[in-house]
Formats: C-alpha cells, structure tokens, sequence
C-alpha cells in the first residue's frame, strides 16, 4: 500500500458523502484521490482533509484515480488570514503547473518552506514569488540570468530583453518584429541574481513577470489570483 506525507491542495465533493482530492506527495507527486471522510470516527475524519495540514497519508487502487484510505495529521501551518489567499494562491499553482505522477521533492519541500515562512509574512517578505520562481525553475522555465540565449552576449543593465518560453533571454528590439514573449529589463536580470539586495522596483517589475508567464503557462486566469491584490 503506497504511502507518503502530503498536503491538499484541492477538494471538492464527489457523489454522496465523497470528496474529489488532489494530494501533493512528498514521494509520488501530485495524485487524484477520493476519500469518504467520517464526522466523528474513522480512518480519515473530515477535518484532516483541509488545506495546509501536513499529513502521513495512505491510499490504494489502479488507474488514473485512488481510493484514499489514511490521513493522519503530522502538523499544521498557523496562518494569519492576511495570507490565506495566497497561499491558496499556491494551492491553484502547484495544481494548475505540476504533472500528475511527477515526483519533484524538491518543489515539495520548497512548498512546505513556504507555508511555513507564510505564517510569520514580517519576518519573510515576498516568500510568495520566491516560490513563484522556484516553480517556474522546477518545471523547465528557469531564465538565464547572465547571457542572451541565442549570441550568449553578457547581460547588461543598458538593455531590455525579451524572455521566450523553451527558447530564453534574446535582446529586445522594439523596431524589430520579435516572436512572442515577456519583456524583462537588464536591471531586473542582474538583480534576480541575489533576491536578498532585490529592490522595491525590482520585485514590482517581477510581479508583473510571473503574472504574465503564468497567465500563459496556465492559459487562463487563476480564480484565487483574481481576488489578490499584490
């Protein structure tokens, strides 16, 4: 019987008394799961199935989808409301982006760090696009901080560059017809390099990157992203 730590990071209902999950693993990726959680006794009671609890789980089946039989709480995230939204912000991304199947322990640790410095945002500012970015270095959108892609010329603060998904960083040429993709400047590139000296500008003109890519890599609005103001 597989089993591993995880979190939830979608729930809905399915049929009469079940529920439709989405798990993300530690050791099997992200999984489709349905459960039947009990009210007072059972192997997997329904406070457990909500967000952000850290969880030893349990499951059986063939298929594309499984039967959940465990879920027993490790620990939880103590989140302040002020950051609720985000990280089910977070929830939808790592849904939205991730493969079925594909084991990456290292985006699930990254995701567990994240929650955990969510829940004291003074002390960790902008927590939330550094997972942004990880996730986008994870799935094969990492952007070559040093030289454009196609001339490997160094990177400057002097110019504009344009990031194009599967292709990377060429210069950009307002006078010239370029293919599609995301306009970024030196100054953000070099920056990126160190996120602890990133300015204010820096990580404005970066919220509007990762809005942009991740609109396209999705192909549609985030419905937790909407309703944030960041």
């Amino acid at each position: 019987m597989p089993e591993s730590f995880g979190y939830i990071i979608r729930n809905s209902p399915y049929r009469e008394n079940s529920r439709l999950l989405d798990i993300f693993t530690q050791d099997y990726g992200r999984i489709p799961c349905i459960a039947r959680p009990a009210k007072k006794r059972g192997k997997i009671m329904v406070g457990t199935l909500e967000p952000f609890r850290y969880l030893q789980l349990q499951w059986v089946g063939k298929g594309d989808v499984f039967t959940l039989t465990q879920a027993d709480e490790r620990g939880r995230h103590k989140l302040p409301a002020s950051e609720l939204l985000k990280c089910l912000y977070i929830n939808e991304l790592v849904y939205r982006l991730s493969q079925q199947h594909q084991v990456t322990p290292e985006l699930f640790q990254a995701y567990k760090n994240t929650l955990h410095r969510m829940a004291d945002p003074q002390t960790n500012p902008q927590s939330l696009m550094r997972f942004e970015l990880f996730l986008l270095e994870t799935l094969g959108y990492g952007i070559n901080l040093y030289a454009e892609d196609d001339t490997n010329k160094e990177i400057t603060t002097q110019f504009h560059y344009r990031y194009i998904p599967q292709h990377g960083i060429i210069k950009n040429k307002p006078k010239q017809h370029q293919a599609d993709g995301f306009v970024l400047s030196g100054n953000l590139l070099i920056a990126l390099r160190d996120l602890q000296s990133m300015q204010l500008a820096d990580w404005q003109e970066l919220r509007t990157f990762l809005d942009k890519i991740i609109r396209y890599l999705v192909g549609k609005p985030l419905n937790s992203r909407q309703l944030l103001k960041l």
